[in-house]
């Protein structure tokens, strides 16, 4: 079945010819935002623990949060109750500093550029039906589910979803809800302008 009748199963209307994406630099591009969020994370936490504004047991939880990406774990080891619950107002804080900035950066990128970092260097970009620009409540709608994989293990039940919808439909969840699509603009990639420098 071609994908034009992948997408007909699924109730989508394709209104343009652009390509789409390929799934798997899709999820790679994924990877490497995480990478750069965490990062971003990272230097602000430095910056705040350096002016005073972090305490040491805040630094402590925040280092189990990163190292888990999971809600904070006690010094007892992995406990269900450490999988399930956030255990105190400062695993909450942080759990939320982290998954807005997580979000957010998906939401202002993908509105105001059509990419994200990882998505510029596989030259891969976020369009509406019409194969336009989105709009901030197209990008909100469709990052707004990348907060489940911010959710101690319902995660990994997302993440399956989803990597079945991409491995068979070619779409993830957010798209089916913002009615977004993401296609192939490899000639403008970061990996494409590499090649043609060699």
């Amino acid at each position: 079945m071609g994908k034009t009748g992948k997408y007909r199963s699924l109730g989508l209307k394709s209104k343009t010819s652009d390509v789409e994406a390929n799934s798997f630099f899709r999820v790679i591009a994924y990877f490497i935002d995480a990478v750069v969020i965490r990062l971003i994370f990272q230097i602000a936490v430095f910056l705040l623990r350096n002016i005073g504004f972090i305490s040491e047991t805040w630094m402590e939880n925040i280092n189990f949060y990163l190292a888990l990406g999971l809600a904070p774990m006690r010094a007892g080891g992995i406990t269900l109750e450490g999988l399930i619950f956030i255990n105190s107002l400062q695993d909450l804080l942080v759990h939320i500093s982290y998954s807005a900035l997580f979000i957010g950066y998906f939401i202002i990128w993908e509105w105001k550029w059509g990419e994200t970092i990882g998505k510029k260097i596989f030259g891969i970009k976020v369009v509406d039906g019409y194969g336009s620009k989105i709009s901030f409540k197209n990008s909100f709608l469709r990052n707004s589910t990348k907060y489940l994989l911010r959710v101690p293990i319902l995660n990994f039940l997302i993440f399956i979803i989803e990597m079945l919808l991409l491995t068979f439909y070619s779409t993830r969840s957010g798209d089916l809800l913002a009615g977004t699509k993401v296609i192939s603009k490899s000639e403008e990639s970061i990996v494409s302008r590499l090649k043609r420098s060699d």
